[in-house]
C-alpha cells in the first residue's frame, strides 16, 4: 500500500514538473513559441513557411531573482552566434502565486557581422489560462 502511494506521488510531482510553455501575445511574430523544460532547457521557437519549430536551444533555466508581493520572477541573458549574426536574448518571466499563472517577455537583439543595423525585438507571451 505505501510503495503504490509512494509511487503515484512520485509520478504526479515529476509529471507536474514537466515544462511551461509561453505562447506570443502577437499573433503574427515569427517567435510564437518558448518553452521551459524545469532544471534542463529552454527553447525558443520560430516560424518557418507555415511550420513552428524549435530553433534556439539553451541547457539552462532562467533563475529566480525575485520572489515577493505574490510573485515570482525568473530572468537570464543567453546568447547564440552564427555565420550570420550575434543574437542575445534576455529571457523573463513572472508567476503570479494567487492566480497561478505566468507571463512572459523575451528581448532579442540581433546583431549582424554584415553592415545591416542592429535590430531589436521585443515580445510578450503568455501561458494558456486554465478554465
Amino acid at each position: 500500500m505505501r510503495i503504490t502511494l509512494l509511487i503515484i506521488t512520485l509520478f504526479f510531482a515529476l509529471s507536474s514538473q514537466a515544462q511551461l510553455q509561453f505562447w506570443n501575445t502577437n499573433a503574427t511574430s515569427n517567435m510564437p513559441l518558448f518553452e521551459i523544460k524545469w532544471g534542463e532547457k529552454t527553447t525558443i521557437y520560430s516560424k518557418v513557411g507555415y511550420e513552428t519549430k524549435p530553433t534556439y536551444v539553451f541547457n539552462k533555466v532562467a533563475p529566480q531573482v525575485y520572489n515577493g508581493d505574490g510573485k515570482t520572477k525568473f530572468k537570464m541573458i543567453v546568447e547564440s552566434v552564427d555565420n550570420v549574426a550575434k543574437r542575445i536574448f534576455e529571457i523573463s518571466y513572472t508567476h503570479y502565486r494567487q492566480t497561478n499563472y505566468y507571463l512572459g517577455y523575451i528581448k532579442a537583439t540581433y546583431i549582424y557581422h554584415d553592415k545591416r543595423p542592429a535590430k531589436v525585438l521585443e515580445e510578450y507571451y503568455e501561458t494558456v489560462k486554465n478554465p
